[in-house]
């Protein structure tokens, strides 16, 4: 994310020098063109207003581009499950790429999902997990992962 607001220094150090921009000026004009000093007061507000307006629309545009994303707590379910299945080293690149391209699997991590926000209900419930895969395939080893992860943060019904 880019970052349009600049620090605190940056503006003070326009500020300066927009102000001995403005004095010089004042100066110039003085005793150039003999212009009394009232005729140039409001010269004196453009270095603050200009900062001010800087400031404001760097503020803004932060705000409007950079936006902070909404947490998504699926994506963080599924990362766990995947650092969990990774840390174990039982599963092959193609294993992955097997169990990303499975609709199957990829419903019943789901599920999993879905159980882990709600808790279990008549329609998703570990039970159902354990028994929508063959005994010793890939899918059923890496759904475990799903079950087991459920399991640990199961919170007691109160």
């Amino acid at each position: 994310m880019k970052k349009f607001r600049k620090p605190l220094k940056f503006y003070l150090y326009m500020f300066l020098i927009l102000s001995v921009a403005v004095a010089g000026y004042t100066v110039f004009k003085v005793i150039r063109d003999e212009t009394p000093i009232s005729d140039l007061v409001s010269l004196w507000v453009l270095p603050l207003l200009f900062i001010v307006i800087y400031y404001g629309s760097d503020s803004l545009f932060d705000k409007i581009f950079n936006r902070k994303k909404k947490v998504d707590f699926e994506e963080k379910f599924i990362e766990e499950i995947a650092k969990r299945m990774r840390d174990n080293n039982e599963f092959l690149v193609e294993d992955y790429r097997r169990l990303q391209n499975n609709d199957k699997f990829q419903g019943s991590l789901k599920m999993g999902y879905q159980i882990f926000k709600d808790g279990e209900t008549e329609v998703y419930n570990i039970a159902k997990l354990e028994r929508k895969f063959k005994k010793g395939s890939i899918e059923n080893r890496a759904i475990q992962y799903v079950i087991d992860y459920l399991i640990e943060t199961k919170k007691p019904i109160e």
